[in-house]
């Protein structure tokens, strides 16, 4: 499918070419961040992505005014350090194709380290999905099975607490909070020396992981006594695996709701 590009206007640089009649539509697509990129950041991130959407060549529509720009955003962008294996990117268009006709595009423009995974095209009208996040999941690997093992042993009775104090550290200093209202979900995978979680991820309650990791650690101390093994931080990677909204109480996947 050809498409035409944006018309250039003036010395204000790209315009957007107007359609009479024309109905956009939005592609939500589901990318991963490879491990080799989770030092780049999200500005970084989003130059990578417009590039390679202007290598698509696929019908991207653009703002209004003296400066457009691609109508692009992320559900969530990712703190640097850190992987995901199921990011998800909000693509304005002004002209309809298909999912397999983006997917195809994007597979051919897009970084070895940003493959994209699937396509999902809805209505102009459909809800921001930052407005419909409720919760995210990770998957954090320590990197010595010496300090993995307490922390791993402890999760099945961490979990079972119905108040897990902990103390979030911000901006303006130091605040005791309660985090079980915001773990929903984690699992200990010896063989792997990792952890899976799921955490509330909104607005008004965000449960980081290393908060999580702080708060287990303490748990495990004095459940071992403070041992050798837990006397410092232990060094492990986190891998955002999910994005999830909510429906009838259930978590779904971001991209279906």
């Amino acid at each position: 499918m050809q498409y035409e590009a944006p018309l250039r206007s003036g010395r204000r640089g790209r315009t957007p070419r107007r359609y009479r009649g024309c109905v956009l539509v939005r592609a939500i697509i589901q990318f991963e961040k490879s491990e080799p990129l989770r030092f780049i950041g999200h500005l970084d991130l989003l130059r990578a992505t417009q590039r390679a959407l202007r290598r698509s060549g696929l019908p991207v529509a653009y703002s209004q005014g003296f400066n457009p720009h691609m109508l692009v955003s992320f559900a969530s962008p990712l703190p640097v350090g850190q992987a995901g294996s199921a990011e998800l990117a909000d693509v304005t268009l002004r002209a309809e194709c298909s999912e397999q006709e983006c997917l195809a595009a994007l597979k051919r423009a897009l970084p070895p380290g940003l493959p994209a995974a699937r396509v999902r095209l809805v209505d102009d009208n459909h809800p921001k999905l930052m407005a419909m996040l409720r919760t995210a999941s990770y998957l954090i690997g320590f990197d010595s099975e010496l300090d993995a093992r307490p922390i791993l042993d402890a999760a099945p009775s961490f979990m079972k607490r119905e108040s897990i104090k902990a103390v979030r550290v911000t901006k303006s200093g130091e605040t005791p909070c309660d985090i079980k209202p915001m773990l929903h979900e984690l699992a200990a995978f010896p063989a792997l020396n990792a952890l899976r979680a799921r955490v509330s991820f909104t607005q008004a309650q965000t449960l980081k992981p290393d908060l999580l990791i702080r708060a287990l650690m303490e748990f495990s101390k004095a459940g071992v006594g403070q041992s050798p093994a837990l006397s410092e931080t232990p060094r492990y990677g986190v891998i955002r695996t999910g994005l999830f909204g909510e429906r009838f109480g259930q978590p779904i996947p971001l991209i279906d709701c």
